[in-house]
């Protein structure tokens, strides 16, 4: 029983898996349906789970996404980039093209009118901007304003205000069949002969009304003196005399106009004044060295846009507002001596403050602008008292005589006030008959009367000023004699505090004037770079010097000025007894220039070296090594040597004179007073220069000609200076350079244990808004959300567009060369062709 139950079991299984379909077709997926690419998935994994929040970004696909994007630009930025500029279509843009016809008023059709001729003139030249001759008609309602008559009464008050026309009872009863009242017994005949009659009654009461009002206008103007009196003031006479009045109240008046006292200043005392004035020098000599580091260049160089410079350019296309450094003003004595102060100092604390300004008693006035304020300010270290500076001078100088001080008295042949020269010939006229000292009062009055504080145009009238002072300057001294020479330099000691003060009325434009002239010199040395430039030239380099912080690290004056002269010095030859003296004159210039910021030319010591050769009487086959522009043989390679006479060893000392700077004839005397001056620039130079880590090798080269110069025609003094250059030169050339090495490391620090830290809470939480300030900020947050995705999507499509424009550049591009290469083959065909009929005519010949 039990197997048979077991037999039906197994049938009936059996029975389903034969039943079971075996069609594999029947449960596989459509092949439409794309499998996803798990590396084209990106996963955006949260921090923190919350419950209840769904996630709609959990997971995207940003290569789908880009796709999608670059179809839709293509639809549309495609598009439009593809019919720019196409003038196939008309497309209506006027104002108010969407309304209908009663929907255009005047207003609508005026400002389409106004933005029709706002796109011509936009589109039109500029020569048709303000053209008045326009051919353009204007219409008013379908009719031009010419056709439109204009109905103005222009009949006279004695014609008749009212309209001829007739009136529309004669009309009802006149036209078209008469009157309608058909009672009425009057025929037509009769009808005009009453209305005649009614004209005639009418114009005899407008002419009785007419004649009443010009007999009342008569009459009135009869009556018109007598209604004078009636209207007229009352004279004097007839006032009532005012009582007298009461001390009372003269003691109220007197309370009432009483002047108010003004606001002042609060009373400084000594000890503040002075604290406040060290305070300022501190300022102004860390602002000094802050310029001679150039810190800070760099941040101003990188805001600043580059402009484009020639190669030849003097200037560096920088402009650094600088202090004055504290050179001497007078670039030569009242005797007409070179004062270049060869013998060197020390530098004290005292001496660096001195280049300190004195502040300007003046109060500013409140007209004047912000911007010379700022200049003033930045330029206030250039103001030094000249008074200061003649005091230091006497200290620093012994007098052998006292001499009385003369009293300043007041010149009255100059007028006090003159007003600013229009040309410079009328500002040499005004010149040319004074003496120097008149000169400078001349030049001061006019900076005086022309200052910007008082006007305007005063500001245009102290550049004029400056530009023909550099020009006088330039015609003292270009074709200078030795006869004036003297006292064209005591007229530039005198000028020289006038042409300070007015550089610093206006230092930026000043300094473009005076850099233009350089630039103008430069270009002319340029054309024969193997002379030296005339002496204008030379004294340009001491007005800067005087005028200009040369201890700048960049500016855009002093630097410039400083390239140059170290061309002049490396380039021009020696050859006369000017060429050595303007030689000396621009090394004397340059170690003024360099003094505070411990700078140097090479071409210095280069030039001081030769001028040492050339005092060494040479003998055929010595071996002494020069550089150029001196020469190694020659008459010229021994212009300053001297042979021992008494009358070379009973020579003063003295320093350069005026007028070597024009004489061209060498003499005993010169030669004496060039080596002594070159001696004293040699220890100059070496003390400027001992600071510096090859100071050893800039001294070695004096070493050997020093030793060869024979110290016996010369005076006690040349060999005094001789010993004392040559004492320091040795110093200097023994001097050891220090090995280079690496830098010492840091000792590493031993391991120690962390510290444990302890968490501090606060208890600081978000403060509570209203809903007001909630949806505020929410609505905040979407804008900023939504104004990083619309920029997002601004770049990608400006890049989009970017990239069409390099297509369609490519393409054209590649189009053009194939033309370029069809026209080229055709061509080469063609001459083929020619040259074959050519070659065939010569066979039939």
């Amino acid at each position: 029983m039990g197997a048979k139950n077991k037999k039906a079991n197994s049938d009936a299984v059996y029975a389903k898996k034969t039943v079971k379909s075996t069609n594999p077709f029947d449960n596989a997926t459509a092949q439409s349906a794309k499998r996803q690419n798990p590396f084209d998935v990106h996963v955006n994994k949260e921090k923190f789970k919350i419950l209840g929040r769904i996630c709609k970004h959990d997971r995207g696909m940003p290569g789908v996404a880009r796709s999608k994007a670059l179809q839709k630009r293509t639809q549309t930025l495609g598009q439009q980039f593809a019919v720019k500029h196409k003038t196939n279509k008309f497309k209506d843009n006027r104002i108010g093209r969407h309304l209908s016809g009663d929907q255009l008023t005047e207003s609508v059709m005026n400002a389409r009118y106004l933005a029709e001729k706002m796109s011509q003139v936009r589109t039109t030249q500029k020569a048709q901007k303000f053209n008045l001759n326009d051919d353009e008609l204007l219409t008013h309602r379908g009719q031009t304003l010419e056709e439109i008559e204009q109905y103005r009464d222009e009949r006279s008050d004695d014609e008749e205000l009212d309209d001829e026309a007739l009136d529309a009872d004669f009309t009802s009863a006149a036209h078209f069949g008469g009157d309608e009242n058909e009672t009425s017994p009057q025929d037509r005949q009769a009808a005009i002969d009453e209305m005649i009659a009614e004209q005639k009654r009418r114009k005899n009461e407008i002419d009785k009304e007419k004649n009443e009002v010009y007999e009342l206008t008569e009459k009135l103007d009869a009556n018109y003196k007598l209604l004078l009196p009636l209207v007229a003031k009352a004279t004097k006479d007839e006032q009532e005399a005012k009582p007298p009045a009461d001390a009372y109240d003269k003691l109220l008046k007197e309370m009432i106009f009483e002047p108010r006292g003004s606001v002042t200043d609060k009373l400084i005392n000594p000890a503040e004044l002075a604290k406040q004035e060290a305070e300022r020098l501190e300022r102004l000599e860390n602002e000094r060295l802050r310029r001679m580091r150039a810190d800070g260049e760099d941040d101003e160089a990188e805001n600043a846009k580059p402009k484009h410079r020639s190669a030849d350019a003097l200037d560096d296309g920088y402009f650094v507002a600088g202090g004055e450094e504290d050179d001497d003003t007078l670039a030569y004595d009242m005797e007409g001596n070179l004062g270049t102060h060869l013998a060197s100092k020390p530098e004290t604390k005292e001496d660096s403050r001195d280049e300190a300004v004195e502040e300007d008693g003046e109060e500013e006035e409140e007209s004047e602008d912000d911007s010379e304020v700022s200049e003033a300010e930045n330029y206030s270290d250039l103001n030094e008292s000249e008074a200061e500076s003649e005091t230091e001078q006497r200290t620093q100088k012994k007098p052998k005589k006292a001499k009385p001080q003369a009293t300043t008295t007041l010149d009255a042949s100059i007028p006090f006030t003159i007003k600013m020269p229009k040309t410079y010939e009328d500002f040499t006229e005004l010149l040319s008959s004074h003496a120097a000292l008149q000169q400078a009062t001349i030049v001061e009055r006019i900076i005086k009367c022309n200052d910007p504080k008082l006007d305007g145009v005063n500001r245009e009238h102290v550049v004029k000023l400056y530009c023909f002072l550099l020009q006088y300057i330039k015609d003292l001294f270009e074709d200078a004699s030795e006869q004036d020479i003297r006292g064209n330099f005591q007229l530039l000691s005198h000028l020289m505090p006038h042409l300070q003060s007015l550089t610093q009325l206006n230092p930026e434009r000043m300094s473009c004037a005076l850099l233009d002239v350089l630039k103008e010199k430069f270009g002319e040395y340029q054309k024969n770079p193997k002379t030296y430039p005339t002496l204008d030239t030379l004294i340009y380099f001491k007005l800067v010097s005087n005028v200009y912080s040369t201890s700048d690290f960049r500016h855009p004056v002093a630097t410039p000025t400083y390239v140059f002269m170290e061309h002049i010095l490396a380039r021009a030859r020696v050859r006369t007894r000017q060429d050595i003296a303007m030689g000396l004159f621009v090394v004397a210039v340059a170690l003024e220039f360099g003094s505070k910021s411990k700078r140097f030319l090479p071409a210095v010591f280069n030039f001081l070296e030769g001028i040492l050769y050339i005092s060494i009487a040479k003998r055929d086959g010595d071996k002494l090594e020069v550089a150029p522009p001196f020469e190694l043989n020659g008459p010229f390679s021994k212009l300053l040597a001297i042979a021992a006479t008494p009358e070379s060893k009973s020579l003063e000392q003295q320093n350069l004179q005026a007028a070597d700077l024009v004489n061209h004839t060498l003499t005993l005397d010169f030669k004496v007073r060039a080596l002594d001056t070159t001696l004293c620039l040699i220890r100059e130079a070496l003390q400027l220069v001992g600071e510096h880590t090859g100071a050893c090798y800039l001294a070695g080269p004096f070493i050997p000609l020093l030793a060869r110069l024979r110290l016996k025609p010369y005076p006690e003094h040349v060999q005094q200076h001789h010993r004392e250059a040559t004492q320091l030169v040795q110093q200097l050339a023994e001097q050891k350079m220090k090995p280079v090495a690496l830098a010492e490391r840091k000792p590493k620090a031993l391991r120690m244990l962390e510290p444990r830290f302890e968490t501090v809470y606060d208890d600081k939480r978000r403060p509570k808004m209203s809903k007001e300030k909630e949806e505020r900020a929410k609505l905040l947050h979407k804008i900023k959300r939504e104004k990083k995705g619309a920029i997002r999507e601004i770049r990608r499509d400006t890049a989009f567009v970017q990239e069409l424009k390099l297509k369609q550049q490519l393409q054209s591009d590649k189009e053009r060369h194939e033309k370029v290469k069809r026209i080229y083959q055709e061509a080469s065909m063609q001459q083929g062709e020619l040259n074959e009929l050519a070659r065939s005519k010569k066979r039939k010949k």
